[in-house]
């Protein structure tokens, strides 16, 4: 007959996925959802971890020391070991191998989880450096009207007729300047 599952052990598998729940929910923006990416690959790493553990001590020694489990890639091959004749049932070897699967796709969470996370610095890095360019097309432009307005001041002090001879100079230079600086802009 089928054992009822411990009651304590599902209590405390309820409170972790109302606390993972609770997580997601409070993701509010980019950097929360990167925070909670990063968590999670290393969550999925544990869960793998947790998972070997459980069926090392369950079904391969039963109840040993943890201070004697093997390493994950001894575990793995014990849980896939073929079926020796008569002594293992077709549903035993069917279990392991599903719980090398349940391994396996923890791992691979975890690694969706770390390319996500990944996939998302870049982006951020995007948003960063496009607010950097912003910001200094700003200030470029802020010292170019400043530069301009201190031009049209030292114009102003000129005599009248020097005052147009040097704006019309000053007119066919930032024509130059302009042309150039649309040359070295790639076209596409």
């Amino acid at each position: 007959m089928y054992e009822q599952f411990d009651h304590e052990l599902q209590a405390r598998f309820n409170q972790m996925a109302r606390e993972l729940l609770q997580i997601g929910e409070d993701c509010a923006s980019p950097k929360d959802l990167q925070h909670y990416l990063s968590e999670l690959s290393a969550l999925a790493g544990v869960i793998r971890h947790s998972v070997e553990h459980a069926a090392w001590r369950s079904l391969s020694a039963e109840g040993a020391s943890l201070d004697v489990k093997p390493s994950s890639r001894e575990v793995q091959e014990q849980l896939r070991r073929p079926p020796q004749a008569d002594l293992d049932h077709p549903g035993q070897a069917a279990q392991l191998a599903a719980v090398c699967n349940v391994i396996a796709g923890a791992e691979h969470l975890r690694e969706l989880a770390r390319a996500a996370w990944l996939a998302g610095c870049t982006e951020e890095t995007r948003r960063e450096v496009d607010g950097a360019r912003a910001q200094r097309a700003q200030a470029d432009k802020a010292t170019y009207d400043e530069v301009l307005g201190g031009i049209d001041r030292a114009l102003g002090a000129l005599p009248p007729d020097a005052r147009q001879a040097a704006r019309e100079a000053l007119g066919r230079e930032l024509a130059g300047i302009r042309q150039r600086a649309g040359a070295k802009t790639p076209q596409p």
